[in-house]
């Protein structure tokens, strides 16, 4: 992994269950105030995370999520103004963020961040008004950013950035009306863009075809009309969900879309909070998803593991793990039963985030008993590790 700024360390997430089918998990939190509307990028098996609104400040700072360590980093601040609502999109090895609001400014810049030198540059402004709550995404070697909302109202255009010439061209407007607060996600060389705001709330899916620069309309979202949802691809299928909805309500379902036979059909909701203006971002076997608002300004994080994702692998094979008894007084017992191919550790958690136990296990035994005595009397939360992967989660309470 390339030098980044200093680690942050955090607690392995945790979950209930030990399926080998595909659930979301919760993964490390964010290690800095909840906040909302984000924006988001992947660039190899790293994801960046900044900006937002925490309920008192615009942010400007960025983290890094490093997937192979499961874990949180620092990276360098922003260097526009601190914003809400700004979009991204990636280039090659370069990330590209812009618009957005602050306190009183509505963005038409455009930042270009480094990830191999980590370091951020001026590109060239968006060449129209400024706006919050648009769309960006990447399709054959351009970037797009379009939609949104201005000082003049609802927008429809959208338009294509070259980073070879530095430069814009304005393409074939969305539709007749303008929207905001859409999520837009890719497949092939096709983006799609989903619900949003205009004017009134939309569950409308529009194709759009770079290479004729047309939009085709699709099938509709499957779930209620929304705005604010996120939205990310994964084993070939756009999912979207989240967000806030015409019965004024905050969502946590998903849908998702097959392009083949054009239909939606439900997906796992997340096992938290409903919320709107979260973030998602994908890795090819693993997508996550967290933050945004419900009331509160959240930082959880959760992950979706695909089938065919190593540590689904690995938990495929394990029979159930169980804890007795639970609630623990005096002590417990872990019963469990290990293939005995892999190196296996019991780790054990406070609501704080302290480790309290960290045991190998014997995996040509089947039980691990553990003594309370140093527990004080509490919730914790207790993980099955298997080469540095949660293969087993859970909740342990202690009573004295």
């Amino acid at each position: 992994m390339r030098k980044i700024f200093c680690a942050i360390v955090l607690v392995i997430g945790i979950s209930s269950g030990t399926s080998s089918l595909p659930h979301w998990t919760l993964a490390p939190w964010f290690p800095n105030t909840g906040r909302s509307s984000c924006t988001s990028f992947v660039i190899g098996d790293e994801a960046f995370v900044g900006l937002g609104y925490d309920g008192v400040n615009f942010k400007k700072s960025f983290y890094i999520f490093y997937k192979a360590t499961n874990q949180w980093y620092n990276a360098p601040d922003f260097l526009g103004f601190p914003r809400s609502a700004a979009v991204s999109f990636v280039l090659g090895t370069n990330a590209y963020v812009g618009t957005g609001s602050g306190l009183s400014t509505y963005g038409s810049d455009l930042w270009k961040f480094n990830s191999v030198t980590l370091t951020w540059s001026q590109a060239a402004d968006l060449p129209t008004e400024g706006r919050h709550s648009a769309i960006a995404f990447a399709v054959n070697n351009h970037g797009y950013v379009g939609l949104g909302y201005s000082s003049l109202g609802y927008k429809k255009d959208i338009w294509q950035y070259t980073d070879t010439t530095n430069s814009w061209m304005q393409k074939n407007d969305f539709d007749s009306t303008g929207l905001k607060l859409a999520s837009v996600f890719v497949i092939g060389d096709k983006a799609f863009v989903v619900n949003g705001d205009k004017g009134v709330l939309t569950n409308g899916c529009r194709q759009y075809d770079a290479l004729a620069d047309n939009w085709i309309q699709k099938a509709d979202f499957a779930g209620s009309p929304r705005s604010s949802c996120v939205a990310f691809t994964l084993e070939g299928k756009g999912i979207v969900g989240l967000g806030y909805d015409t019965a004024f309500q905050f969502r946590n379902d998903f849908m998702r879309y097959d392009t083949a036979s054009d239909t939606w059909s439900p997906f796992d909701s997340l096992p938290a909070a409903a919320r709107s203006g979260a973030i998602a971002f994908a890795f090819p076997t693993r997508a996550y998803v967290g933050f945004g608002y419900d009331s509160l300004y959240l930082k959880d994080t959760y992950y979706y593991a695909a089938l065919n994702d190593d540590a689904n692998e690995i938990v495929a094979n394990e029979k159930a793990i169980s804890i007795y008894p639970n609630p623990a007084v005096t002590d417990f017992t872990v019963r469990y039963s290990l293939h005995q191919n892999h190196n296996y550790f019991f780790l054990l958690y406070d609501l704080n985030g302290k480790q309290w136990m960290n045991m190998k296990l014997d995996a040509t035994q089947n039980a691990l008993r553990c003594n309370t005595s140093s527990l004080p009397s509490g919730i914790y939360f207790y993980q099955i590790t298997a080469e540095n992967k949660a293969v087993a989660e859970g909740k342990l309470v202690v009573v004295k």
